[in-house]
């Protein structure tokens, strides 16, 4: 009888311990599937939201031709969507219909590296005019050396570098070295670009010159020779178009062919081009302290694109 009681008492232990471990895996299974399901609903309520919030801060624009003011009235919110109480400069020059658009153009801000694209159009100017072959050497010297991009500055120096080389570096890699090796020392840099732009009708103080300040006005000035004297420069615009490396404007617009020069230096990202197509236009952007820079620049490149193609 006692044996046939252990038995019994032990039957029931064991049944109960194996009823305890299916709840425990159900329960344990029910769980994780309700966490997960917590957690994308979560997420999709997430996508939902900055879905609303970007429908709220993109403007509906619709696909027709617009007036001058019209056209003024949409760059104009587009811009204040992202300017804040931070610094943003910007020129639109269409080249096919005339229409351009300003904001802040006269402000200076520093150049960084946009400017160089002044000292590639000086430099083809001299070989051009028979000043200098672009197969002359460039020798290199260590005051040169100075970090950043560039096969130049990464790789293990020359004594010599062959001019058209140094000009590729200086503007498809934005090479610093390659620069240095161009234009010498700041002094020598700020003379340059203060003659060049006196060229170009416009009087760049010889002290904002040497605090590499410039303004967006002075670029389109530039930027618009570049355009209609463009077969002068073939290889400086194919330089520019296979640039890749901080190009906003190239990643807004990834469907033209766009010929850009990016600066970036300390708060300050800019971003100037070319973007052919349809409707060529010329799109200057420079900005100082503004939020998520890169990314900004991108979205306002891809907007204004979008009303260059369904609205003008």
């Amino acid at each position: 009888m006692k044996r046939a009681w252990k038995r019994f008492l032990k039957f029931i232990i064991e049944s109960t311990a194996v009823v305890l471990v299916i709840y425990g895996v159900f329960s344990a299974g029910a769980h994780i599937k309700a966490k997960k399901d917590a957690i994308k609903q979560q997420e999709l309520a997430q996508q939902e939201a900055q879905k609303e919030e970007n429908k709220q801060e993109e403007p509906v624009i619709e696909n027709k031709k617009l007036s001058e003011i019209e056209l003024n009235e949409a760059m104009e919110n587009l811009i204040e969507q992202y300017k804040g109480n931070n610094e943003i400069g910007i020129v639109y020059k269409n080249f096919s219909t005339g229409y351009r658009y300003a904001q802040e153009d006269k402000h200076y801000f520093t150049a960084a590296s946009t400017v160089k694209v002044i000292y590639a159009m000086k430099i083809y100017d001299r070989i051009r005019n028979g000043e200098i072959s672009k197969n002359a050497d460039i020798a290199y010297n260590e005051k040169f050396l100075e970090e950043g991009n560039g096969q130049i500055t990464n790789s293990q120096k020359k004594d010599s570098y062959k001019l058209e080389y140094v000009i590729q570096n200086m503007i498809q890699y934005s090479d610093n070295t390659a620069t240095n090796m161009l234009v010498g020392n700041s002094a020598t840099a700020a003379d340059l670009v203060v003659k060049y732009l006196a060229s170009l009708g416009a009087r760049l103080p010889q002290e904002e010159a040497q605090n590499n300040k410039i303004t967006p006005a002075m670029m389109e000035l530039v930027w618009t020779k570049l355009y209609k004297e463009r077969d002068k420069y073939p290889e400086l615009i194919k330089y520019l178009e296979d640039s890749e490396d901080g190009e906003w404007i190239k990643d807004g617009i990834p469907n033209k062919k766009v010929a850009s020069k990016y600066g970036a230096l300390e708060t300050n990202y800019h971003d100037t081009a070319i973007v052919f197509g349809d409707k060529d236009y010329m799109l200057l952007i420079y900005t100082n302290n503004l939020s998520k820079s890169g990314q900004s620049i991108k979205n306002i490149a891809k907007k204004i694109d979008e009303i260059t193609n369904n609205n003008m």
